[in-house]
């Protein structure tokens, strides 16, 4: 388990520093305001962390399935909604958050995955019992 989970913190890592660097990608060069910017850095982000999931930290091999796809999906959904939630009340309530929105998200990012994502996973990526 904590192998496991070390490698879902690598790709973790991965698909955080694709959120981030998009983040700041669109905050600092699009001048799109940081609750704005949240959410297409959060799309991307996604994207990453599926595949990262799959063959990195579970492992599971072979093409996605649909299956997989629909319930990472669900998954991904709550987190999306949970992290948006969460850095928006963040920068409203800690005014000094919005002038740190990266460290922000960082924080908001890994309480979600710690507490709702990486439990989560473990039924997405779990290999469907084989009928006898």
């Amino acid at each position: 388990m904590l192998t496991r989970l070390l490698r879902s913190g690598g790709a973790g890592a991965l698909a955080a520093g694709t959120d981030l660097a998009t983040l700041t990608l669109l905050v600092q060069v699009a001048a799109v305001p940081p609750r704005a910017a949240s959410v297409p850095a959060l799309a991307l982000g996604a994207i990453v962390m599926f595949f990262g999931q799959k063959y990195l930290a579970f492992q599971s091999g072979g093409k996605p399935s649909l299956r997989e796809l629909g319930l990472f999906a669900l998954v991904q959904l709550g987190g999306f909604a949970l992290t948006a939630l969460l850095f928006d009340l963040l920068l409203r309530l800690v005014p000094l958050a919005a002038a740190h929105y990266v460290v922000s998200r960082l924080i908001v990012t890994n309480v979600v995955w710690l507490a709702y994502s990486f439990p989560l996973w473990h039924f997405v990526f779990r290999k469907p019992s084989s009928a006898l």
